[in-house]
């Protein structure tokens, strides 16, 4: 079908006589929402051979159910646990369109890093939205918090996100702490307003009461582990009720035993790695980690449930070295010759 701009025109016969006809330029092949009060379409444009396509396009409607979205959506833990990793990529650009971009490069998750990148609030949820929007529901937007504190605990978790990762948490009295601000009562103290997670979600009937009443009950906390302190206690961390699973920081963990890198063979860390995931199977909680950069087979084999395989900078940076290693050489030698 060809990539076509076209005109569609709707009628609606419920709204004044001027404003019947509304107009939007549409793709071919494209799907579009049109809402008449209470129902609602999608009209899906095809060619229209009675015209021999002189006319352009007639749009074919199908009725949806405002929950057909959201119901086909699988939450983080639902995907974790089904033994087959999710791959993940960073977001530190404080841009919604780097979210976007990647959103549909077939990622299943994406950290909003606000722990290394100066993301506000506000460009973290903006994020958020723009995460579920493009993709879809298909990938899923975690929200890593720059630090424990309430406001930012609360601020990632009002932006609707499908939850959140806390770094450096070594204890159980930091992760109890953690706890209490990220959950609502009886189970925690997390104050009530999160106006902005409707928007988060592709259902159009979605509100805050539902959000508190049921969305809630699938969002992850995601304590890190990154230093000797947080594997010795590792244990009591993941046995915290309100704990979903650990993010792994290796590059901490490691510098923590003195050891410098992403990875390595070292004795002390491997161990580490294989108490983590042992603590994790038992419990029947995923262990993530940050693909290793020279021996991902090895994590993959030991069984590490979801990873980050890279960044939008490192992404970007990548890209561009390829290309011009491909292409630049061959651009500029093709000048020298004309």
């Amino acid at each position: 079908m060809p990539s076509t701009p076209v005109v569609l025109r709707i009628r609606d016969d419920k709204t004044p006589k001027r404003k019947r006809i509304r107009e939007m330029v549409v793709w071919c092949g494209s799907s579009v929402n049109v809402s008449n009060g209470q129902e609602s379409s999608v009209v899906i444009l095809v060619p229209d051979a009675r015209n021999g396509h002189r006319d352009g396009y007639r749009g074919q409607a199908r009725p949806i159910s405002p929950t057909t979205s959201d119901s086909m959506k699988r939450t983080f833990l639902e995907s974790a646990k089904e033994h087959k990793p999710l791959l993940g990529s960073f977001l530190s650009f404080n841009t919604a369109y780097a979210a976007q971009i990647l959103a549909r490069c077939g990622f299943d998750w994406l950290m909003i890093d606000m722990e290394h990148a100066p993301l506000s609030a506000q460009e973290a949820t903006n994020m958020v939205h723009s995460t579920v929007a493009a993709s879809q529901g298909t990938c899923m937007p975690i929200i890593r918090v720059p630090s424990h504190g309430v406001e930012w605990i609360k601020w990632a978790l009002d932006s609707g996100a499908d939850g959140i990762i806390i770094p450096m948490v070594n204890n159980k009295t930091e992760m109890d702490l953690i706890i209490k601000r990220a959950l609502y009562p009886p189970a925690g103290a997390r104050s009530s307003g999160p106006f902005r997670t409707p928007f988060a979600d592709l259902d159009p009937a979605a509100t805050m009461s539902r959000y508190r009443t049921q969305t809630v009950a699938s969002t992850v906390v995601l304590p890190m582990i990154e230093s000797v302190e947080g594997v010795e206690n590792a244990d009591a961390i993941m046995s915290t009720p309100g704990v979903d699973g650990i993010f792994v920081g290796p590059v901490d963990l490691r510098s923590s035993m003195g050891f410098a890198g992403p990875d390595g063979d070292e004795e002390q860390y491997l161990n580490a790695l294989d108490k983590l995931l042992a603590i994790g199977k038992r419990l029947n909680k995923p262990v993530g980690i940050l693909l290793s950069p020279t021996a991902p087979q090895r994590q993959i084999e030991m069984g590490f449930d979801y990873f980050l395989m890279t960044g939008d900078a490192d992404l970007m940076s990548r890209a561009a070295m390829t290309m011009l290693a491909a292409t630049g050489d061959l651009i500029k030698s093709s000048r020298g010759q004309a």
